[in-house]
């Protein structure tokens, strides 16, 4: 992960750095200056972020407000969605479960956009995991996420050798506008650390799961 920009302000001399502050006519005791700053750059390990899935298609969210050649909403990679108007244009795409739609509209809407911003991504997954989000951060024009995966509880359906689509939305505690022109993720697989208490996937799975189910996962964000 490139380092935020607080933090290489840190790693200047003293010197250096009150002679930046003064040419940028700023002080080190400016609040303002230091809340620009806060918002510009920051980091959540324990942030909000929903994850619905299509198991029937390669997209989870389109954009209602452009279309393809056959007349069809196009599909979301990543972006960050700054305003309400920019949600209500969110769609959720065939395949996935209507349990899924609510939540999604819910969180678009129930997000304050004056204080914070929506950050989309996408990833394939294999039927039978989930993405554990560790942490997300950003700086102008990047944001990045960190992550590992497991097996999903034995009660949820999957089936074994078989990749989905999973949409990632973050909402990040701050508000922040434009585009985005760097992202990425970082993890591994199989989770280190995890509270799951089973080791393979049996119960309702179409095909009964193995720990190989969990080998391998791609991002297209």
């Amino acid at each position: 992960m490139s380092p935020t920009r607080r933090a290489l302000l840190r790693s200047l001399p003293l010197g250096v750095g009150g002679a930046l502050a003064g040419c940028l006519g700023g002080s080190a005791g400016d609040p303002e200056a230091e809340s620009d700053r806060q918002q510009a750059s920051g980091i959540e390990s324990d942030p909000t972020v929903l994850k619905p899935r299509n198991p029937d298609g390669e997209s989870v969210l389109l954009d209602g407000s452009e279309t393809n050649d056959e007349g069809e909403p196009i599909s979301i990679g990543r972006e960050l969605v700054a305003s309400a108007d920019r949600a209500a244009e969110l769609l959720a795409a065939e395949g996935v479960a209507d349990a899924d739609r609510e939540r999604i509209r819910s969180f678009l809407d129930e997000t304050d956009y004056d204080a914070e911003t929506v950050y989309v991504a996408r990833a394939i997954v294999d039927s039978c995991e989930r993405l554990v989000i560790r942490s997300v951060s950003w700086d102008p024009g990047h944001v990045e996420y960190e992550y590992c995966s497991e097996l999903r509880p034995p009660d949820e359906s999957c089936e074994a050798d078989a990749r989905v689509t999973l949409a990632l939305l973050f909402r990040l505690p701050v508000a922040l506008d434009g585009p985005i022109t760097r992202s990425g993720a970082s993890g591994h697989s199989p989770c280190r650390t995890t509270d799951t208490e089973y080791a393979v996937i049996d119960g309702n799975a179409t095909v009964s799961g193995n720990e190989t189910a969990i080998d391998t996962w791609g991002e297209d964000a």
